[in-house]
């Protein structure tokens, strides 16, 4: 891997006690989305804040750090995806960036954006979404668009860095 571009930080390590290892992407998690409010081309980033029960973090954050694995229908820790947390927010934040690729899909009827670090195998993938206008204390408020991050995640092997190359060939935006 080349040098990183110094928007990005350092990957953290994932080694250690599971729960430590979460504790400390949590911390990354919530300086980055909950206190950070990222933004996608000047729209609100927006996140799964849904904590199931017996759990203790957003569903959100669980999918940045786990893969889901049809096999057994549950999410396990995976260790590429986690050491990347740090990228997720600044590679938002700089999609303008010329290490960034950038594009929209059009994908069975939602708008799907890809935010890529081609040479660094990391893509954070969000759909765009527009809330509508609303009243508040007798005020109206404009519809609005923002992006619901939905993964992001290590673009690992040949064949996905081309799925990922083909589908910024037939981008709509």
């Amino acid at each position: 891997m080349s040098d990183l571009p110094a928007w990005l930080p350092e990957m953290i390590c994932v080694d250690g006690e599971f729960h430590k290892i979460v504790s400390r992407l949590y911390n990354i998690f919530h300086r980055d989305f909950i206190e950070g409010h990222p933004t996608l081309a000047d729209m609100d980033v927006w996140y799964d804040r849904t904590v199931k029960p017996g759990e203790t973090y957003e569903e959100g954050f669980w999918h940045l750090i786990t893969r889901d694995y049809v096999k057994d229908g549950n999410r396990n820790f995976d260790p590429r995806r986690a050491e990347k947390l740090p990228w997720c927010a600044p590679t938002l934040n700089n999609s303008q960036q010329p290490e960034v690729k950038y594009w929209i899909c059009n994908e069975r009827g939602k708008l799907t954006c890809y935010v890529w670090l081609e040479d660094y195998d990391y893509v954070v993938i969000l759909e765009k979404r527009t809330l509508p206008g609303k009243t508040v204390n007798g005020e109206q408020k404009l519809a609005r668009t923002i992006v619901f991050l939905k993964s992001a995640y290590h673009v690992d092997g040949k064949s996905n860095r081309r799925y990922f190359s083909r589908k910024y060939e037939s981008r709509t935006a």
